[in-house]
């Protein structure tokens, strides 16, 4: 599909944030529960607290799936140590008078420490990389979540007509600000 210059070119939607902050004893389920009656999903509501949220309502279980990473790479550790160990073996053999060149404590020690090494390095990059680039829309930050305070985002597109509603909504609950 061919286009002419005097055509437009959308532009790209924008993703726009309505920040509230809350008092510690605002109870946080009745607020995700109207969001969710808004047609507003979970993965748009990020809660954000410098304390544990004992009745933390579902959308504040964002959790890091680095351990997926971190098995992974450990698995592939533990292939590594075994082929360096063995594989050195079996490249450049040594007359040991009958003794096995490849003893097993050798290997495990190996095998662990690659293991150890790949798993922790590799965790490392993906927390920088999660840190540096994100996924998804990023929380605002404020000083008073610091402070005990709770920062409710709700992350809409830029023009959303739900966007006063929403405004009003986190005020009817209780927010000391919205923005």
């Amino acid at each position: 599909m061919e286009r002419n210059r005097g055509d437009r070119v959308p532009e790209p939607k924008r993703l726009g944030t309505i920040f509230a902050l809350f008092h510690p004893s605002v109870p946080l389920n009745p607020i995700v529960e109207a969001l969710r009656a808004l047609k507003i999903s979970d993965e748009a509501i990020s809660i954000c607290s410098g304390l544990p949220l004992a009745d933390a309502p579902p959308a504040a279980d964002k959790e890091a799936r680095l351990y997926r990473i971190t098995l992974t790479a450990g698995a592939v550790g533990i292939f590594f140590g075994i082929l360096l160990a063995g594989g050195t073996a079996i490249l450049y053999p040594l007359p040991t008078g009958g003794k096995p060149i490849v003893t097993t404590p050798v290997v495990g020690i190996i095998s662990y420490e690659t293991m150890m090494l790949f798993a922790i390095v590799s965790t490392f990059l993906a927390t920088l990389i999660a840190l540096a680039w994100g996924r998804g829309p990023k929380s605002r930050h404020d000083p008073r979540i610091g402070e005990g305070f709770i920062g409710v985002s709700v992350f809409i597109l830029a023009g959303d007509p739900r966007s006063g509603s929403i405004q009003e909504l986190l005020q009817r609950f209780g927010a000391l600000e919205v923005q």
